[in-house]
C-alpha cells in the first residue's frame, strides 16, 4: 500500500469510527490482513448491547439481545456473552469497517463520505431505544412472573383449603382444620388440629321463630345465651356490618372467662336476601391467638355461601 493509499484509508477509517478513533486505530494497527484477533474492549464487556447499537451494529445487537433472553433460563450464559463480546468486539468492528470501506472505491469522494457516515460513526439515540426495549421486555417478563406467582398462590390456597357444610350453608376452612363429627349443639363445629382455634355454626330457619323475631334478634339472643356461660363477659367492638349484593355479614367481638381462661368470641350473622335461612357463626380462641389469626376467622365467615 502506497503512502497515498494509506492516507486515504486512514481518512476513511477515521470518518467511519468517528469518536474514539485513536483507541481503535491502536487496536487495529498491524492487523490489516489478520481480521480475526482477540483483544479487550471494556465498554463492550460491561455494556455489550449498548456498545453494539452505539456502533450501528443493529442486527448483532438484536442477536445479542435474543441470546441474552436465554440467559434468564440458563444461568451463566449472560456472563459468557459479555466476555465473548469484550474479547472480540474490536475484531468484529474491524470486519465491519473493512466491509463498509470496501464499497467506496468506485464512489465519488462525496458519495463515499456520505456512505461511510451512514454506515459508520455512532448512534446515541440507539442506546436510548435499546434501553427502552430492555425496560419494556423486563416489565413483560416481570409481569408474567408475578402473574405466575399469583396463580401458584391461588392454586396453593385452593389445594390447602377444605369445605364444610350445614344443611343450607357452606364454609371454606384452611387445610389444617377438621370437623367435629360428634357435636350436637351446633350444626357445624370445626377446629384446628391443635384445637386452639374453634369455629361453630348454627343454621337457622326464620320459620322457626315468632313473626316479630328477626335474624338480628336471633343474634342478640345467642349473645345473651353465651353470656350466661361465661364469667366477665364483655363487649369489645363491632368488627363488621357489611352488605354486598344479596348477603349481609355482621360481626361483633366479645371476651369472656371460662375455667379461669380468657377467650375472645367473634360472633357473626350471615343472612341472604330473599332467603328464609340464616347462619350464626361463633369463633373463639385466646386473645393473643385471635390477634394473630384474625384474618383466618374473617375469611371463614366471608366464605359463607348458600348450598345449591
Amino acid at each position: 500500500m502506497t503512502d497515498e493509499q494509506r492516507n486515504a484509508y486512514e481518512r476513511k477509517a477515521e470518518l467511519f469510527v468517528g469518536e474514539n478513533y485513536v483507541y481503535y486505530e491502536k487496536q487495529w494497527r498491524g492487523r490489516m490482513i489478520q481480521q480475526n484477533f482477540s483483544s479487550w474492549n471494556w465498554a463492550a464487556f460491561f455494556f455489550p448491547l449498548y456498545w453494539l447499537v452505539y456502533r450501528k451494529m443493529y442486527f448483532e445487537g438484536f442477536v445479542f439481545g435474543v441470546i441474552s433472553l436465554c440467559g434468564m433460563i440458563f444461568p451463566g450464559i449472560g456472563l459468557i456473552l459479555h466476555i465473548l463480546v469484550g474479547i472480540y468486539a474490536n475484531s468484529y468492528y474491524r470486519k465491519m469497517e473493512l466491509k463498509v470501506l470496501a464499497q467506496t472505491p468506485q464512489l465519488t469522494e462525496w458519495e463515499a463520505t456520505q456512505y461511510i457516515k451512514k454506515h459508520g460513526g455512532t448512534n446515541v439515540l440507539g442506546i436510548f431505544i435499546a434501553l427502552m426495549i430492555e425496560v419494556l421486555l423486563a416489565s413483560v417478563f416481570i409481569g408474567i412472573a408475578l402473574l405466575s406467582s399469583v396463580k401458584d398462590e391461588i392454586n396453593s390456597q385452593i389445594v390447602q383449603s377444605k369445605t364444610f357444610t350445614t344443611d343450607n350453608f357452606s364454609f371454606t376452612f384452611p387445610n389444617d382444620w377438621k370437623q367435629d363429627m360428634d357435636t350436637t349443639s351446633l350444626d357445624l363445629k370445626c377446629y384446628t388440629y391443635d384445637e386452639q382455634l374453634i369455629a361453630g355454626v348454627l343454621d337457622y330457619d326464620i320459620a322457626d321463630f315468632a313473626d316479630n323475631i328477626s335474624p338480628e334478634d336471633a343474634l342478640s339472643l345467642y349473645i345473651d345465651e353465651l353470656q350466661t356461660q361465661c364469667d366477665n363477659f364483655q363487649f369489645i367492638e363491632n368488627l363488621k356490618d357489611e352488605t354486598v349484593e344479596d348477603r349481609r355479614i355482621k360481626t361483633v367481638l366479645y371476651s369472656g372467662d371460662t375455667d379461669s381462661f380468657k377467650y375472645y368470641y367473634a360472633i357473626s350473622l350471615a343472612e341472604f336476601k330473599d332467603l328464609d335461612k340464616f347462619a350464626i357463626i361463633v369463633e373463639s380462641t385466646s386473645p393473643s391467638l385471635y390477634k394473630k389469626h384474625k384474618s383466618t376467622f374473617v375469611d371463614i365467615v366471608d366464605s359463607c355461601q348458600t348450598v345449591q
